[in-house]
């Protein structure tokens, strides 16, 4: 079985339209991939729509979607905020349970890989008990080169294999002259580590159209299908 994570180097760096298009491309080759968003907070199931569109409504919303949280902050804060906590077994549950007769599940973090979710659980952890090979997500901005080899080095203390990164492209202003360097800057600085190029979208929302930059870009070739 295919078992991926996704996370990123930050908030709003496109790991849901990633970890969308990851889903969406495996499955238009056949194969039954479902994607899972464990804990969202913020209030809003838009995320986990997404995922469940790619996935072709395959499994309930409450499946892939199975704790959120209202407060826009870490999920161990906003548990807190809510007098409550949350149940890493619970976790794993759902995740087992979303798992059967699976060939692939994708499995998207919230902000980024040392996030804590339950004390000082993290997501880096979480990937870790659950064997999910790594997709870091950057944006392709200034200051990703700090954040990017920050993140990789915390994958890589947690014991994590790495994918990927895919440098992202949010339509950062044109003043920004980092964006036509950072890709080989850090492949240069991360070797063995491929970093992807992800195109700027017309529609991020599109399912069939983040499959397809999944493929142009090259990420589904290293994707094991």
């Amino acid at each position: 079985m295919i078992r991926i994570g996704v996370t990123g180097t930050d908030t709003s760096v496109g790991k849901t339209v990633i970890a969308a298009g990851i889903v969406a491309w495996l499955r238009e080759r056949g194969c039954n991939a479902v994607g899972m968003k464990p804990i969202e907070t913020g209030g809003s199931s838009a995320d986990a729509e997404l995922l469940f569109e790619a996935s072709g409504k395959s499994a309930k919303l409450t499946e892939i979607w199975p704790v959120h949280f209202e407060a826009p902050l870490a999920p161990a804060v906003a548990a807190r905020l809510e007098g409550t906590e949350v149940s890493l077994p619970a976790l794993d549950d759902a995740f087992a349970h979303l798992s059967v007769g699976r060939d692939a599940i994708v499995v998207e973090g919230a902000g980024g890989i040392l996030v804590p979710i339950h004390g000082a659980t993290t997501y880096a952890d979480l990937f870790r008990k659950w064997n999910l090979a790594t997709v870091i997500v950057a944006a392709n901005r200034l200051g990703t080169i700090n954040h990017t080899l920050l993140t990789v080095a915390a994958a890589k203390a947690a014991g994590l294999r790495i994918i990927a990164v895919v440098l992202n492209s949010l339509g950062t202003g044109a003043d920004d002259v980092s964006v036509d360097s950072n890709a080989a800057a850090i492949a240069d600085l991360l070797p063995g580590v491929p970093v992807i190029s992800f195109p700027q979208m017309d529609d991020a929302r599109d399912i069939s159209e983040i499959a397809s930059s999944v493929g142009s870009s090259g990420l589904g070739d290293l994707l094991g299908f």
